[in-house]
């Protein structure tokens, strides 16, 4: 447990001034080849040349291997890289327009497909900018496999999580088209007109397009009625049945009035499923990640699922393998900023899964148990509860391991290492901390305290500026103007959580919290945080509130007036989207009230009273047609007819939120332009400093003109001199020739001394063996040295026990006579006390005496 906490994320830690430099310098470069991009797909719009078209090709190909994913992440401030998707989605459109087969069209294929590496251009690309209709246009249009294959992978990796809130135009023919391709695997195995290879490729191509349809129709009401008006699902059902998990996943989707599955098929589908996140984990593939995590999280909108996973038995087996491969994945170098985010969303989504798990065993389910993997699962939640992206999801799942889980165990191992407790504790007061990470970290004390192990923990960190520190925000309002001001739900859910602990704590130390609990409470902007909590549609929120109303000074009128308040204004939002989550977790009853045509039996039923009526009408027997086969027919057309104007009236509800939302973006980008407007004023100014310094320079110029003359003068001058030090010169060769005879002569005497140094270097030789024999004998000496310093390290040994032992003996000494001291002292006490009985019995026994001459002398006296 010692290494329990060790683990520590790096996303908070600086980066180095070098790294950060490098880092800025990749930034700007990638700037420059953005608008070298936007440049020349701006001239080849209004050139059309085949230069130009080169021009963009290479500009392409310096975008997808020179620039790294992270920088085409879009930024309310970066209005280049707006411009840039903008101008490549105008570029593909044109390229398209003029022939869907040239290499450009293609590199700016593969350059969305490297953009959309990064989560944040992915999710661009496909909100903000809509390339998906533009590639499901492409896919229609591409003839050659390789392409389409390709096509197909862009759109599985952008259609992952894809939300689409009305029919839009371009879903039919995308929809048509990828069902044809699901189909055409069929059509060519039943004939068995294709060889081994195509029928490989092909069946490659339906996964992928069935794929696609998994992500269009999942939590797309839009997309899956209009799947359902267009497509025979019993055929399509028949044809993926044999696709694994993708199919799986499909009919799902379709709800069991569609297709009803055995248990057997759901479990399969369970242990497929975390095989897959297996998969993910290898490389962090964040979005395919949470496609598989959100469908099981989605488990109780369709009630085979969640029969299957109330009864799953491998629970502890699988969730150990992604622990397994969680661990071989973080062992590897993961330096880059990126795949460090990447790797936190991964672990934001186990934590997730496994709380959610555990949640499926809270209402008494004993097939589901964890308990084997427990400490496993506190060591991993406990190295990444200071994380910004996953430390949320950590600190639920320690807060589901002491609601559901052996709490009494992960108590223990919590209160045996508090220090990432305690540092917990100390962050939810700072005002940098996330609203959402401080109620996650509130919950999380309000599950400590009802441990007796932790509870003193808790308690001992607490203090009334804590709780001051993190009702900061709220108690800052105006209580006049509380309905006025902005105060965000994450602030008010924190102050509500925050209450909850005080009025907790105030139970426990009645004493030292009652008192700020009370004035607390009474504040107005306090009330008005729990009235929101009362009227949000957050559960554990509304349940906190209600916890806090068990308090006896709860000022219930107050926060009353305050919800009466909020509820008025607010209800038609809320309303809207518990709508929403009510339709989908009735999906089988919604199909049911649409009348879609999937039932096979109401298709035959139809279709034999058009049969019969029309066959009475050329037969010409009007009369004799049966009043009741028309109402019924009727009342199909109008249930129908019905079904298609509730539809079009939730597509014109939603194209109003869109246009809604289209107008705050035009706001938004309205404010942009002001700030680019802004930018360029300043780049204004700045260019007007720029002539001012380029006039200094200019004048820089002509002094520096003028001193060049003057060192022309100067060196006209110095050429005298040049001319009498080249006399000296000569002179100095005459001394030159001199100095060469006394060289000579010096030569001689070396040739002298190299003779002595020959001599001197066999006598050096001689010294050289003399050492080598002193060497030897030197070994030989240090060696009887270490021979003799181990034998007195053992005899230092020795000599240690022998002190050891004394030691103790001394010890027991020392104990023996404070034994005898004090038995002395207790024998010298009960001498006292003999004495003093003594002395007592000799006092009894004197008064005794006294007595009985005192009677005797009483005694009358016998006369003779």
């Amino acid at each position: 447990m010692a290494t329990l906490w060790n683990h520590t994320s790096s996303d908070n830690g600086q980066g180095s001034p070098v790294h950060l430099s490098v880092q800025d310098a990749d930034a700007a470069l990638a700037i420059d080849y953005v608008r070298e991009f936007s440049t020349r797909a701006t001239a080849f719009q209004r050139q059309r040349s085949e230069e130009a078209l080169v021009y963009v090709q290479r500009s392409v190909a310096l975008l997808s291997t020179k620039v790294q994913p992270h920088h085409f992440a879009p930024a309310p401030g970066k209005l280049e890289l707006a411009r840039f998707f903008v101008d490549l989605h105008a570029l593909m459109g044109a390229l398209d327009a003029e022939g869907g087969e040239g290499e450009a069209l293609w590199a700016c294929v593969a350059l969305v497909q490297h953009c959309s590496r990064n989560l944040e251009a992915r999710r661009a690309i496909v909100e903000k900018f809509c390339y998906v209709p533009l590639l499901g246009l492409l896919l229609r249009r591409t003839q050659r496999s390789e392409r389409v294959y390709r096509l197909l992978i862009l759109l599985q990796d952008l259609t992952y999580g894809i939300r689409i809130a009305w029919e839009e135009p371009y879903l039919a023919a995308l929809l048509e088209y990828l069902v044809e391709v699901v189909h055409g695997v069929g059509g060519e195995a039943e004939n068995g007109t294709g060889s081994g290879e195509p029928e490989d490729e092909a069946n490659s191509h339906a996964l992928l397009a069935l794929s696609v349809l998994v992500n269009l129709c999942y939590k797309n009401f839009a997309v899956l009625f209009l799947f359902l008006r267009s497509v025979n699902t019993s055929a399509f059902c028949r044809r993926i049945q044999n696709y694994g998990l993708l199919a799986n996943k499909m009919l799902i989707i379709l709800s069991e009035d569609v297709h009803a599955f055995e248990q057997r098929e759901l479990h399969n589908f369970l242990r497929t499923a975390f095989a897959g996140m297996e998969d993910c984990l290898k490389n962090w593939n964040v979005a395919q990640l949470r496609h598989i995590v959100d469908f099981l999280l989605d488990s109780q909108c369709h009630a085979g699922l969640h029969r299957a996973m109330l009864s799953h038995t491998h629970y502890c087996e699988d969730v150990e393998k992604l622990l397994d491969r969680i661990d071989a994945r973080c062992g590897m170098d993961d330096s880059q900023d990126e795949t460090r985010k990447y790797q936190q969303i991964c672990l934001d989504l186990v934590f997730r899964l496994i709380a959610y798990v555990l949640d499926l065993s809270a209402d008494g389910n004993s097939i589901i148990s964890l308990s084997a993997i427990t400490p496993r699962l506190l060591e991993l939640a406990g190295g990444w509860l200071a994380s910004d992206l996953c430390g949320v999801s950590a600190i639920d799942l320690l807060s589901t391991l002491l609601r559901v889980g052996k709490r009494a165990a992960v108590a223990q191992l919590i209160a045996s290492d508090p220090g990432p407790v305690v540092s917990l504790i100390a962050s939810a007061e700072r005002p940098e901390t996330r609203p959402a990470q401080v109620v996650a970290i509130l919950r999380l004390l309000l599950r400590l305290l009802q441990e007796g192990k932790t509870e003193k923990l808790v308690l001992s960190k607490l203090s009334e500026s804590y709780f001051d520190k993190i009702l900061a925000a709220p108690l800052a309002l105006v209580p006049q103007f509380l309905s006025t001001q902005s105060l965000p739900q994450a602030e008010a859910e924190k102050a509500c959580f925050c209450l909850l602990l005080l009025v907790q704590v105030a139970g426990i130390a009645k004493k030292a919290y009652l008192d700020k609990c009370c004035s607390l409470l009474e504040r107005p902007q306090l009330q008005y945080c729990l009235a929101r909590g009362l009227v949000s549609r957050n559960e554990p929120l509304v349940s906190a509130v209600l916890q806090i109303a068990q308090f006896e000074h709860f000022p219930k009128e107050a926060v009353a007036k305050h919800g009466a308040a909020i509820g008025g204004g607010s209800g038609g939002s809320t309303a809207a989207c518990g709508d929403q989550a009510e339709q989908w977790r009735n999906l089988s009853s919604i199909l049911r009230g649409h009348r879609t045509f999937t039932d096979k039996e109401m298709a035959v039923r139809v279709n034999a009273l058009l049969e019969n009526i029309g066959g009475i009408v050329r037969r010409n027997e009007l009369a004799s047609v049966p009043v009741s086969q028309v109402i019924e027919l009727y009342n199909h057309r109008i249930d129908s007819l019905n079904g298609a104007v509730l539809s079009l009236q939730q597509r014109l509800e939603q194209a109003g939120q869109q246009l809604a939302n289209g107008t705050q973006l035009a706001h938004v980008q309205s404010a942009e332009l002001e700030r680019f407007q802004t930018t360029n004023f300043e780049l204004l100014i700045s260019q007007d400093r720029l002539q001012t310094q380029c006039k200094d320079l200019m004048q820089q110029t002509h002094k520096l003109k003028s001193n060049m003359t003057n060192l022309l003068k100067q060196l006209s001058e110095n050429s005298e001199t040049l001319q009498a030090s080249e006399r000296r010169l000569a002179v100095k060769n005459s001394e030159l020739a001199e100095l060469q005879t006394d060289c000579e002569q010096l030569r001689t005497k070396l040739s002298a001394k190299s003779e002595e140094l020959t001599k001197m270097e066999t006598s050096n030789k001689e010294n050289t063996s003399r050492i080598e024999k002193l060497k030897k004998s030197m070994m030989a000496y240090e060696q009887d040295m270490k021979e003799k310093l181990r034998t007195i390290e053992e005899r230092e040994r020795e000599l240690a026990k022998t002190h050891k032992a004394l030691d103790e003996q001394r010890e027991a000494r020392k104990k023996s006579e404070d034994l005898v001291s004090v038995l002395e002292t207790q024998l010298q006490e009960r001498k006292e006390q003999i004495e003093h009985l003594e002395n007592e019995q000799k006092e009894t026994e004197d008064l005794r005496k006294t007595i009985m001459s005192l009677m005797e002398s009483k005694k009358p006296k016998r006369k003779p």
